[in-house]
């Protein structure tokens, strides 16, 4: 084929696959092109009392918005997502496609149109729960103070239950979602952190000693907006001892007027303890090869995390990464004892703002003897636009935002033949 020929064999082909020219044939309408796409990715969180800043639930909404809509998108800022899907998907999963947003494009391009509404119109219903078993408030409402600050702050939320539960779903609601950013639960048996009740979180406010203390969970549940609560089968739940605290390490937005929050925990109980209790296997800054944790001013450093064999078969449920402000990136992988290879997640632009719990598709089973790696850049120098020092400080670990961490932390079960084809999530469809 000459030059000429495939020049215009290229041409012919993106136009036919073009979405512009193929809208070019019909008109691209709301309710036929576009609404689709943003039930499937949206309105989970861009609807009436979720957290969301304005709603996309009718044609109006999103007419209203419809140039910013499809800046956000093809920008990619929104739906937000952050792990790498060439590298593991997930089933919270939200990425447009290419296709997708040419197509909000050509919607907007074209004048934004309503197009014939539906007989049967319907929004996708929401995911509804059942009335939750326990509701467990802040003791008190939190004013932020309103001069343009971010605030990270320690709230105890004392349980006062009697005996061990066994939950097996959680849910956290914000009080105020003007303000809410995210959130983090721990669970702690000793009281000692009552004192602390609406502390800054920070080193130099904690009392030091507490940072030593061993938590029941390190990491009980953690709230972004677009993270739901999961209603786990029967036989699958985890523990809370009696009495327990619950700690939530809660992120306030900055605002220049105060806001008053009093957020809440809803957990969904059984009575019969789990057959498979849900766990925790967390590996920390104790788990760096390259020590000391320790981020000199002006320096990008790269760490590297080891885990210990894993002692039995586990079933990955979930993964959540957790760095700071000077988090650049984020991989994490698994070796078996056979030399295969399970990639685990990975992030190459870390966004502090969203702290999410990616959900495994299947469970992954872990074999015994396998080992945990993990790598994460952090970025100490004046081209990092979160940094929160100019000049560059020292950073260091520490609960405070202004320390740094690194955490990767998995929810499992212990392994039983068939799990790779167990759907933990169909407890709550079928709700």
């Amino acid at each position: 084929m000459s030059k000429i020929k495939a020049r215009k064999a290229l041409v012919i082909a993106f136009f036919l696959f073009s979405p512009f020219f193929l809208f070019s044939q019909g008109q691209v309408t709301y309710y036929e092109h576009i609404r689709p796409i943003l039930e499937k990715n949206c309105i989970a969180c861009h609807r009436v009392g979720e957290a969301a800043p304005f709603s996309l639930e009718t044609y109006e909404d999103v007419q209203r918005r419809a140039s910013f809509i499809q800046m956000v998108t093809e920008t990619r800022y929104m739906p937000p997502w952050f792990a790498d899907p060439e590298f593991r998907h997930f089933r919270n999963e939200r990425i447009l496609t290419e296709a997708e947003i040419q197509t909000i494009a050509a919607w907007v391009k074209g004048g934004a149109k309503k197009g014939k509404e539906p007989k049967d119109l319907a929004i996708a219903a929401p995911v509804t729960y059942p009335k939750p078993d326990l509701v467990i408030p802040m003791n008190k409402p939190f004013t932020t103070p309103g001069n343009g600050t971010e605030q990270f702050r320690l709230f105890v939320m004392p349980s006062n239950t009697q005996e061990e539960l066994y939950v097996k779903g959680i849910d956290f609601r914000p009080g105020n979602l003007k303000i809410a950013h995210h959130a983090r639960l721990m669970v702690d048996t000793t009281h000692v952190f009552r004192p602390d009740d609406g502390a800054l979180v920070s080193d130099t406010v904690l009392p030091t000693t507490n940072l030593d203390v061993m938590l029941a969970s390190y990491f009980w549940y953690g709230w972004v907006p677009g993270n739901f609560p999961t209603l786990y089968p029967d036989g699958i739940a985890k523990k809370l001892p009696r009495n327990a605290d619950i700690l939530l390490n809660m992120h306030y937005s900055p605002t220049t007027t105060p806001e008053t929050d009093q957020s809440k925990v809803l957990l969904y109980v059984t009575k019969e303890k789990p057959r498979r209790p849900v766990k925790t296997f967390i590996l920390d800054e104790g788990w760096i090869s390259n020590q000391p944790f320790y981020i000199p001013p002006n320096e990008v450093v790269t760490f590297y995390m080891r885990s210990p064999l894993v002692p039995a078969d586990l079933s990955l449920i979930n993964v959540l990464p957790h760095m700071h402000l000077l988090g650049k990136s984020f991989r994490s992988f698994a070796i078996t004892p056979e030399g295969d290879v399970i990639n685990l997640i990975k992030i190459d632009d870390w966004n502090f703002n969203w702290q999410m719990t990616y959900q495994f598709d299947q469970l992954v089973k872990l074999p015994k003897g396998s080992v945990v790696y993990a790598e994460a850049v952090y970025d100490n120098t004046t081209n990092n636009p979160r940094n929160p020092f100019f000049p560059p400080r020292p950073a260091t670990t520490g609960w405070g935002t202004f320390n740094e961490m690194m955490n990767l932390i998995f929810e499992y079960i212990d392994y039983e033949e068939g799990d790779e084809n167990l759907n933990l999530y169909q407890a709550l469809k079928e709700k």
